[in-house]
């Protein structure tokens, strides 16, 4: 790893360009304009660059609505990419790489971007440096990416143009943040000197002045998949703990993660024993690093085996509650998102959960989320009852699944609960009732043993 070369500045000498306004790529740009930077941003649809332009939010993402209206100045959307790298430092590509069949990335829809950023480059005198931020395969950035740029502009790597790999570890709900406030920020240079460039610009808009991880292209490019791999081990981990724990009288797996949290060789992030991980980017990568791990003849056990693990996770919350219910019974299901904070519902397992309980056909189920209820109609239908509020939900039911540990959810009164439910019976997947509460109800909690 290289020491960086940091330059002084004001972040408003870095013009950039973003190409892809989607939820990541519009957050980037609008985390970029909050800290001064004159962004353009490109995308092929004309009415959601228009609405960007008025200052309109086409996304759900925290923080981005108010900064759209707040930094107009800065922060322009045009279709033309000529126009939008005209005076760019700087252009970051973040579009989408969906899987394909074998768990790998799609470069599609990167090919078409970086096609056209190399056209583009043809009429720019200057040095740009062509940032690919979206995950991609190991050896995309110097196999497929550095030969088309070199193609279409006409001019070569580390001397017409720079070219770097420099994805983003966020998460939604808290992109904006996450971009600004980054633990690292990690850099595969193909030149040394737009490595520099990259990490004068990050000195110059990171709030937190994160440490930089400078390494070649297929360094980052394993480094990030690798990353949420191993995130996703410790959940499974966690997960692990809290089966064993719900099979010994008196043992909360809680109580063991803070233990084990406490070494420094471990640490507490991630290893929260509750439901398996979900979204848009944590179930594809570990299967994409299992791909590109085959790819090299050699097999992939540990992403296999969390694979295997968090899909049983659905499976084992879904018969605890089965078990808890009466024939006919009614089951409150509060949460669909795949996590707190977002409507997002790709890969949510308590939407999993809502979908099995509901094909039992067995059991009356009624289901409410503070923010992921449209998105989820679109898979449950009307198999289920859509509750209008909490109590709504609850109302009559002979158990209540806490599925998401949305805040609201956390600050559930026992009494309200004993007053509105059947039967007043909790199964808690993420601890969000305090000790007290859960002591008035009949309580039932993900890692936690019988009681004595």
């Amino acid at each position: 790893m290289r020491k960086s070369r940091i330059l002084k500045g004001d972040s408003a000498l870095f013009p950039v360009a973003v190409v892809g306004l989607g939820k990541l790529g519009l957050s980037m740009a609008a985390a970029y304009a909050k800290r001064g930077c004159r962004v353009t941003g490109v995308d092929i649809q004309a009415d959601w660059v228009a609405r960007i332009n008025r200052g309109e939010c086409p996304i759900e993402e925290a923080e981005v609505p108010d900064l759209l209206k707040k930094y107009r100045g800065r922060l322009t959307a045009t279709t033309d990419i000529e126009e939008a790298i005209r005076d760019a430092r700087i252009v970051f590509i973040i579009v989408a790489t969906p899987s394909a069949t074998d768990g790998s990335f799609s470069n599609a829809q990167v090919i078409e971007a970086v096609r056209a950023v190399g056209l583009a480059l043809r009429g720019v005198s200057r040095y740009v440096v062509v940032a690919i931020t979206c995950t991609v395969m190991p050896g995309t950035t110097e196999g497929t990416v550095m030969p088309l740029l070199e193609e279409t502009s006409g001019k070569r790597c580390g001397d017409g143009f720079g070219l770097v790999y420099n994805p983003e570890f966020i998460a939604l709900g808290s992109v904006v943040r996450d971009l600004l406030n980054p633990d690292f920020v990690l850099i595969g240079e193909c030149d040394r000197r737009a490595g520099n460039v990259m990490a004068q610009f990050y000195h110059l808009v990171t709030e937190n002045h994160a440490s930089l991880a400078r390494v070649r292209p297929r360094e980052a490019e394993i480094a990030k998949i690798a990353l949420n791999c191993y995130c996703t081990t410790k959940i499974a981990f966690a997960n692990m703990l809290a089966e064993l724990a719900e099979r010994v009288p008196g043992v909360d797996a809680m109580a063991i993660a803070d233990a084990l949290g406490l070494d420094s060789r471990i640490g507490r992030k991630y290893l929260s024993p509750g439901l398996g991980f979900g979204g848009p980017c944590f179930p594809r990568d570990n299967v994409a690093f299992r791909a590109f791990a085959r790819s090299l003849g050699m097999a992939a056990p540990i992403p296999e085996a969390v694979h295997s693990s968090n899909v049983r996770q659905v499976e084992r919350v879904v018969e605890r509650a089965k078990a808890l219910l009466p024939a006919g019974g009614r089951v409150a299901m509060l949460g669909l998102s795949y996590k707190p904070g977002t409507p997002v519902v790709e890969e949510s397992q308590p939407l999993q959960i809502a979908k099995r309980l509901a094909a039992e056909r067995k059991y009356t189920v009624s289901v409410y989320d503070p923010a992921a209820m449209d998105r989820a109609r679109t898979v449950l239908g009307d198999s289920v009852e859509w509750a209008g509020s909490i109590d709504q939900c609850v109302e009559g039911a002979d158990l209540c699944v806490l599925a998401m540990a949305w805040k609201e959810f956390q600050r559930i009164n026992a009494a309200r609960l004993k007053r509105l439910m059947k039967v007043p019976r909790v199964l808690d997947c993420w601890r969000c009732l305090d000790p007290a509460a859960a002591a008035r109800l009949e309580y039932h909690a993900v890692g936690l043993g019988p009681r004595t």
